[in-house]
This record gives C-alpha cells, structure tokens and sequence, in this order.
C-alpha cells in the first residue's frame, strides 16, 4: 500500500488507491455478505402503481442486483418485462417471484457475450410481445483480481470487456432496429462512477465504464431525432454481488466504504430502480446522452 491515512480512516485516497468504490452495479455471480451493513433502511421500494402499463422492457443482467430490482419495479408498475441471465435457476426462482407478486415477467437464459443469443433475446421479446419500448443493458462483471496495470493481463481485459461493452454495443444493436421500426423507444444504459473517474487497480472494469458512457453518448448522437433517447446512470456503492465480493477481496466492511460517500450508506437496488425508471419514462424526455449521477454524492467531491 502506497498511501498512508490516519489509522481507521477510510478515506477517499484510500478507495481511488484500492479502487473498491469502483467496482458498482454488478448482476452476474453470487456474493457473499460482509460484515458491517450501512445501507438505508428507511426508504421503501416503490409502490404498485401502472405508470409502466402496456410498455415492453428488456433488461440484460437481471438475477440479482440492480437489474432484478428494475425487472421487480416495472412489473410491479405494469411493465410486461423480459429479463436475461446466466444463471437458470436464479432466473427462474426471479420469473416465477415476480409473477406470484402479480407482475408480468419472462427469463430468458442468454449470455450478452453472444451475438446470436443478443439477437434470439431481442427477437424473441418482440415475437412475444409485439414491440419492446424500453431495454436495460445492464449485464456486467468486475476485474478478476486487483493489480497494476503492467500485471493486468489481456485475457482479464477481452473478457471485462466483451461482457461491460460488448453486451451494451449488441444489446444496442438489436434493439435499436426494433425501436426505429416503431417509431421510438428508451435505451439505458449502465456505466458506474468508474465511468467518470479512474480507480487504481481495476484498470479492466473501470475502462469498460468509460467505454459504455461514450457508446451511449454516441448512440444518442445518432437517434436523438428517431424519438430513441439512450442514457446512462452512475451508481457508486450499491448493495450487489459485486460490490460485497469486491469489500471482501478488498478487505473493507460497508461501514468503511460507506463513510467515503457523502450520503454515508450503501445505496439500495430498489433506488437506483427508480432512478433507472425516471429514465425510462417520459418525465425525463428531455435527457439524451447523459451519464445520471447516482452515487450519493460521491461524483460531486
């Protein structure tokens, strides 16, 4: 370790040094819990309502994390949701969890490192369907280990990759010609705090972040005026698989990341749901392009 703090101090030099705030907004692979828990505990999911009534949603990475918050909170809104993983059984166990609450949910089993399962998941959405009016490309997964970039290696790096922007770049592929055969469409996308600063140590995950803003903001340029807006958010510290293996690999509890957060707490998935919702909505018709700031403060340092 190369930058000394107080003792018992977790500080913001200390995470950018460890870059264990950056690794957010994972959905694939199972966590462990770790102890010390600061998460909100006073700000309760949204509730039933149908602002999403008769919209099709595709979310990409939707078995755990923020991506199955999203998939619960638009079927609970009235959303007919088709949802990915690859994990079956935990698909299957999201499907029919949904359902018995009421929602309408389809799993789907696909890898978004597939070009051929990208496509057969947006075919088969729109076949089930008729259209598909909003998709979540949210499939990603953290750098395999901690290092240096000279001791990073290129097989860590392609596969970072083909999942954090591969799977946005086909995700947005397919789904883009189905929109501008209807006429329009929201696209959200998501990129991480990793995706506006740099985080020592996870030089794989965090490029990726970068990449998946700048797709957006690309995509954006190139349908603004078809009527398909494509935005991003940033999550910072958020209670995923992810982020609870990447404290235990890091060696921090979600007290210490916590305090590094102007909000002091672990964020919930149920509310970067509904900041991924406002995105999808028309409330917010006026945003394209954009990268939303959800990190509790944390971009605002």
């Amino acid at each position: 370790m190369t930058v000394q703090d107080p003792p018992g101090r977790y500080s913001r030099r200390r995470a950018l040094a460890f870059g264990a705030v950056g690794l957010t907004a994972g959905t694939l692979g199972a966590g462990a819990g770790v102890a010390g828990a600061n998460i909100a505990e006073n700000n309760p999911p949204a509730g039933p309502g149908s602002r999403f009534a008769g919209k099709v949603v595709l979310i990409t990475g939707a078995t755990s994390g923020i991506g199955e918050a999203t998939a619960r909170a638009m079927a609970g809104e009235g959303a007919k949701v088709v949802f990915c993983g690859r994990r079956l059984e935990l698909g299957q166990q999201v499907e029919a969890s949904v359902r018995s609450a009421g929602g309408d949910a389809t799993f789907v089993r696909a890898d978004v490192r597939s070009e051929n399962e990208v496509r057969d998941l947006v075919d088969g959405c729109v076949s089930r369907h008729g259209r598909l009016d909003i998709a979540v490309n949210n499939a990603g997964i953290e750098s395999p280990r901690a290092a240096r970039l000279h001791e990073q290696s290129m097989t860590d790096m392609e596969e970072v990759w083909r999942t954090n922007v591969g799977g946005v770049f086909l995700g947005m592929k397919y789904q883009i010609p189905r929109m501008l055969a209807q006429g329009g469409g929201s696209i959200i996308n998501t990129a991480s705090i990793s995706a506006e600063v740099g985080f020592a140590t996870i030089a794989p995950y965090n490029s990726s972040k970068h990449a998946v803003a700048s797709l957006t903001k690309v995509a954006a340029l190139e349908y603004a005026a078809d009527r398909i807006r494509i935005n991003a958010f940033a999550p910072g510290a958020v209670d995923t698989p992810m982020l609870r293996r990447a404290a235990a690999a890091f060696g921090v509890s979600y007290d210490q990341i916590a305090q590094d957060y102007p909000i002091k707490r672990i964020v919930r998935p149920e509310e970067i749901a509904a900041v991924v919702m406002w995105l999808a909505s028309d409330e917010s018709s006026a945003m394209a392009g954009t990268d939303v700031d959800a990190s509790g403060g944390y971009l605002a340092g």
